[in-house]
């Protein structure tokens, strides 16, 4: 499970680089906004997740909630551009962005509880087994 978290970061780092790099969005089709904020506000949300992750990855059983949530926002965000077919607006690269989210964030949904010991409703709350209030 270490490595799907891990590669759940390493995922959001290339939106990093694709984001930062000039030529790259125009090469994967993707129209180049006209205001580098437009650049600049997903390439940090991208580079918050990829650092998250990866510390996460480190402690599962400590950190998991983390990435059970970004596994919820993987899924929603794939299922909300196939809904309103963000691949008509922003290109077809947006669909495979976001084949590779679902499949990712269905691991960390799937795989966490079995790798942390914990329920799926202790992982969204961030309660651990042992500890009681």
């Amino acid at each position: 499970m270490i490595w799907v978290v891990r590669a759940c970061s390493l995922y959001n780092a290339s939106a990093l680089v694709a984001f930062l790099i000039p030529g790259m969005l125009s090469a994967f089709g993707v129209a180049v906004p006209d205001a580098s904020f437009w650049l600049w506000l997903p390439s940090l949300l991208a580079l918050f997740a990829a650092i998250t992750l990866w510390i996460s990855s480190r402690d599962l059983v400590r950190y998991g909630a983390f990435v059970y949530w970004n596994g919820l926002i993987r899924i929603t965000f794939a299922i909300v551009s196939f809904l309103l077919d963000f691949g008509g607006s922003v290109g077809a690269f947006i669909a495979l962005l976001a084949a590779g989210d679902l499949v990712l964030g269905l691991a960390c949904i799937v795989g966490l509880p079995m790798a942390t010991g914990r329920k799926h409703a202790q992982l969204l709350l961030d309660q651990h087994p042992a500890a009681r209030n």
